[in-house]
């Protein structure tokens, strides 16, 4: 079953979603360095993916940017400021911080099912 379809839809084939039947999601939370791209694969690192972010920049000087799935687009972070991801399927994640100080990254994720992960083999 495809997850914005899962979470789209107060009942999904007639069946009700409730909290007892809604995957368990898990908080993660990474501290990327000052002055330092960093790349958080949350299919890689943490099993799942990533369906809500807050990423908050401590640098109290810098900006700082991030970019999620890849698309290219930066978004820019003003120096102690935060932004938020909702409802969005975020696979992977590229944050640039700030010279003088850390970016921090929470995010609930949604454990992946074994279907749902590539397993990369080699020969």
């Amino acid at each position: 079953m495809n997850i914005l379809t899962f979470f789209s839809k107060p009942s999904v084939n007639n069946f009700q979603v409730n909290s007892g039947n809604t995957p368990l999601l898990y908080p993660v939370r990474v501290i990327c360095p000052a002055n330092v791209t960093t790349g958080i694969s949350f299919p890689d690192q943490f099993l799942g993916r990533a369906i809500s972010l807050k990423i908050s920049n401590n640098d109290s000087a810098n900006a700082s940017s991030y970019d999620y799935n890849l698309n290219g687009i930066f978004q820019n972070l003003a120096a102690s400021n935060f932004a938020t991801v909702d409802n969005t399927i975020v696979n992977y994640l590229t944050v640039i911080a700030g010279a003088a100080g850390t970016t921090l990254v929470e995010a609930q994720v949604i454990p992946a099912t074994r279907d749902q992960i590539p397993i990369e083999v080699e020969v």
